[in-house]
């Protein structure tokens, strides 16, 4: 209750203070000074006097006319004009004078660049953002910022750019998927590894728009496919030279942390280097950093806050441009190494038509993982009409794991069903590598051309281990019926190939209009060799077991060919089209002696349309359909993935379902001003659907087999609303946002046909106010309601209301001093499946000091999860199936740690 009342607290200060300045309108009509003509479309910026913060913006209309509404009488404002070939114009505007009135401007002329005299200077506000086309160009000089900022922290000050705690961004209401430097990518697709690895005062523009899909890029067809991206236009005199930063911090409880990064850029040239070591979650350079609170699973080279991990990571990265910009080159490779050891409970509840059967389970787990990753694009202009594309990429991984764990089985009268006892261990090894090429060539009709894909894929792997699982049964009336002991010996030595041909051709009908014809051709092989041997009854392992051994080879074929129109003028995009894939899949079990055969014709149609009503304006929809064909381990399971309590059954009668999905999205954003307002959702049905048959016998043993639920049609929705905007006259930034998702889903368990309901709405508020080089604070409140219903069992629903708070401050004093804190307080609800509400805080905060000259060196004192409260948690619901899982993490400890960074930029002579 009391994040409530100091969330209400809130509201109601920013509704008192902004109805204290009163609202007025501001006009005025844009002319050519010699015609005295109206000058139609030209951009006028209104800034606040005091920052040069933009307030906002507008165009004038065919009469040259402009009008800005609901501005504050106690500020003093800067209009700034311009126009194409034109000189610009800037003009203070006083408070009082909307107050006493005389809001409107008259005529403001402009005068021709040609007319102007080269001897006379014409000086204006600097233009903090401009837009050009399609993109909104940050000038990174006009936003003042802390010595050694990065460019994280820079863009946290741009109108209409938003910075979670994590890391991730929204740009003017849409999530950013790629930041990329100079245009090209930096070590890869996380954008905080940009973000945070960066130096604010290397950057000169920040460049925000939508990228283009490839294919759109090179065919000039829009096919309305984009991607939400930051381009950093790194400045010329920091384009030439080393920087870094080493971090290094030790703490209590025998906590370290370590991140060394080295950079050396020139004109065309990028390298970087890193490394890290840490075993306080810190995985890499990247959003990986965070811990993932509540997350589930122990990783695989990801630390996702399950256990205590201890991790070491490095990389390189090389970016270069020759022969005039023809051809470039991208490369990079990273080293991981990770162990994680830790504790899990997990308690479940399974509802089945007969009752519900109670499971509470323990496991000790240790995981090593080393992973090598590596990959490299090479690109060639041939010529100004065709371009050729080499790209690969791979991984070597080599981990160890073992576990041993203990779990009980009740039925709902407490009476025991089994007791089971295990133990795993296990050397695993993958190599995998993929080599794709690519050509692209435009014909001499403009809008014809001709493009050539070949992908390959090829990878392998080897594993030895052992499991051993030991169980006793038990009768209806809890006594002991019988006892059995698993203890198998394993082997794997396996091999995978893809290998596709796709071949596109475009040719323009009309203006806007085009023809685009496709054509598909691929092949995937795969080997399975997976050996069990029973280690209790043949200790030397000479013997393979066949009842857990599985030695197939499968080929699958696939032909498809489609069609599709686009129609693209200014303003819209219609696009429709349909493909035809022709799947021939051959299954061959060499223990069983059995050979499938399986034919499937799949289509694939598409349509959608995009209205751009005006720049910052977007109405899109769109449909697909999918045929999904089923996988060949539902088809005919591999025995090797059995155990003692779970059995894969085979279903070789399997066939297609098909998939529709309905989605929409409106987006508007008014950039100066910082409002922003959106509607998004999508509707799916999936008829025929592929599920899981799930079948418990008395002894508490699964057998899970895969079915078509023929007649019955899984739905799923999903739609979010939001609105942001700036509270000018407190300059806090507010976002409201309200989210719900749900559907239905059916599956069968022991011959009967449940029904899931599940649905989740919730509403979020969110606050950001900060003042450069004083304090900035960020506030993000998320409630929730739950429903999960099963038909089998309609008495006993999961339902449970939960809520989530998480505030983050920084406070600058005394010049060289940073106060950093934030938490996250999570509680939901108990409910039928779990006994008792859930609620955790996390606090963390940190002290720094600024040293040296210009600031280079930091020394901080830090403390993680203050309140000790950190515990590991998470729940799961699926279908009939609940659990409760609480876990091994990191929780209290202090630590003092140092940063340096580091400069040396070579001078750049101008040229005369």
């Amino acid at each position: 209750m009391i994040y409530r009342y100091l969330i209400s607290c809130i509201i109601l200060w920013m509704y008192s203070t902004a109805v204290d300045a009163q609202s007025h309108a501001m006009k005025g009509t844009v002319r050519d000074t010699g015609m005295g003509i109206p000058l139609v479309n030209a951009s006028v910026v209104l800034l606040q006097e005091k920052d040069s913060f933009i307030v906002a913006d507008t165009r004038t209309d065919e009469k040259g006319r402009f009008l800005f509404d609901g501005l504050a009488d106690t500020a003093a404002y800067i209009l700034f004009l311009s126009y194409p070939g034109y000189a610009a114009y800037s003009q203070k505007v006083e408070g009082r004078w909307l107050r006493e009135g005389t809001g409107d401007l008259g005529t403001l002329g402009l005068v021709l660049k040609s007319k102007l005299l080269r001897e006379v200077i014409v000086r204006s506000q600097v233009a903090a953002i401009r837009i050009k086309g399609d993109t909104t160009e940050y000038s990174a000089a006009q936003f003042k910022l802390q010595p050694n900022a990065t460019v994280e922290e820079l863009l946290r000050q741009l109108p209409g750019l938003q910075v979670d705690q994590y890391g991730n961004i929204t740009a003017q209401g849409q999530k950013v998927k790629k930041v990329l430097v100079d245009g090209e990518e930096f070590f890869g697709d996380d954008p905080t590894l940009v973000t945070r690895n960066l130096r604010a005062d290397m950057i000169d523009k920040v460049q925000v728009y939508d990228r283009k899909s490839d294919a759109a890029n090179f065919t000039g067809i829009d096919d309305g496919v984009r991607d939400r991206t930051i381009n950093l236009k790194v400045r010329e005199d920091k384009n030439h030279g080393v920087f870094g930063k080493a971090d290094l911090g030790a703490g209590t409880n025998e906590h370290y942390n370590g991140q060394g990064m080295l950079n050396a850029f020139s004109e065309n040239r990028k390298m970087a280097f890193f490394t890290t070591f840490s075993n306080t979650g810190r995985t890499g350079l990247g959003s990986s950093d965070r811990q993932k609170i509540g997350a589930d699973g122990d990783g695989a080279g990801n630390y996702d806050g399950k256990g205590l991990p201890r991790s070491v990571s490095a990389g390189a990265h090389y970016n270069n441009k020759w022969n005039a910009g023809k051809e470039s080159v991208n490369g990079n490779y990273t080293y991981n190494l990770m162990n994680i050891e830790g504790d899990d409970e997990v308690g479940s509840q399974n509802n089945l038509p007969t009752g519900r059967i109670l499971s509470n389970s323990f496991r000790h787990f240790a995981n090593r993982d080393t992973r090598q990753s590596a990959n490299g694009k090479y690109v060639l202009k041939a010529d100004t009409t065709s371009t050729i594309t080499v790209y690969a990429n791979g991984y070597l991984s080599d981990a160890e794991s073992g576990s041993y764990g203990a779990s009980r089985n009740r039925r709902e009268d407490s009476t025991l069903i089994y007791d089971n006892e295990s133990q795993d261990d296990n050397n695993y090894r993958l190599n995998s590598f993929n080599v794709n090429f690519s050509w692209e060539k435009q014909l001499k009709r403009k809008g014809r051309t001709l493009s050539l894909y070949v992908n390959n894929h090829f990878a392998n792997d080897r594993s030895d281990g052992e499991s051993r699982s030991s169980t006793d049964f038990f009768g209806p009336a809890g006594s002991l019926d019988s006892s059995s002991l698993l203890f198998l010996g394993k082997s794997m030595h396996d091999n995978w190939r893809s290998n596709s041909l796709k071949v596109y051709y475009t040719e323009p009908l009309a203006k806007g209009l085009s023809l685009i014809l496709g054509y598909e051709l691929g092949n995937s092989a795969t080997h399975d060799d997976k050996r069990s041997y029973d280690l209790a009854k043949d200790p030397a392992a000479t013997q393979m077991d066949a009842e857990f051994s599985s030695v197939v080879n499968s080929n699958t074929w696939a032909n498809q060919g489609g069609a599709a129109i686009n129609y693209a003028l200014p303003g819209i995009i219609i696009r429709a089209g349909n493909d035809l894939k022709l799947v021939t899949m051959h299954i061959d079990d060499r223990l069983q002696q059995l050979a499938l055969r399986k034919d499937f014709l799949n289509w694939n149609p598409t349509a959608s349309i995009e209205v751009k009503v005006d720049k910052y304006r977007m109405l899109q929809v769109a449909y697909k359909g999918n045929s999904n064909s089923p996988e060949r381990t539902q088809l005919l399971p591999l025995k090797f993935n059995n155990g003692q309590l779970a059995t894969f059954l085979p279903n070789m009668e399997l066939e297609n379902s098909f998939t529709h999905k309905l989605s929409g999205s409106y987006n508007a954003a008014r950039i100066m001003s910082n409002i922003y307002s959106g509607i998004s959702g999508n509707v799916t049905l999936t008829t025929d659907p592929i599920a899981q048959a799930i079948t418990v016998d008395p002894s508490g043993n699964y057998r899970y087999r895969s079915v078509n639920m023929n007649g019955f049609t899984n739905r799923a929705y999903y739609v979010n609303v939001y609105y942001s905007r700036k509270i000018l006259p407190v300059d806090l930034q507010v976002g409201a946002a309200v989210t719900s998702d749900g559907g239905t889903a059916f599956s069968s368990i022991n011959n009967a046909v449940n029904k899931q309901r599940y649905n989740t709405a919730k509403i979020g508020l969110e606050l950001l106010k900060s003042k450069v080089r004083r304090y900035s604070a960020y506030l993000v409140a998320q409630g929730g309601y739950t429903v999960n219903r099963s038909s089998l069992q309609p008495e006993n629903p999961n339902n449970y209301f939960s809520f989530e708070l998480r505030p983050t401050i920084d406070i600058y004093f005394l010049k060289k001093f940073q106060l950093h804190t934030d938490a996250y307080y999570l509680w939901q609800q108990k409910t039928r499946a779990f006994n008792d509400n859930f609620d955790r805080m996390t606090w963390n905060a940190w002290i720094g000091a600024n040293c040296l000259k210009n600031d280079q060196l930091t020394i901080k004192l830090s403390c993680n999860d203050i309140l000790n409260q950190n515990s590991g948690y998470s729940r799961t619901a699926n279908n009939t199936f609940f659990s409760e899982n609480r876990y091994t993490t990191i929780r209290r400890f202090i630590m003092i740690g140092v940063t340096w960074n580091f400069t040396r930029f070579n001078h750049i002579k101008q040229q005369n």
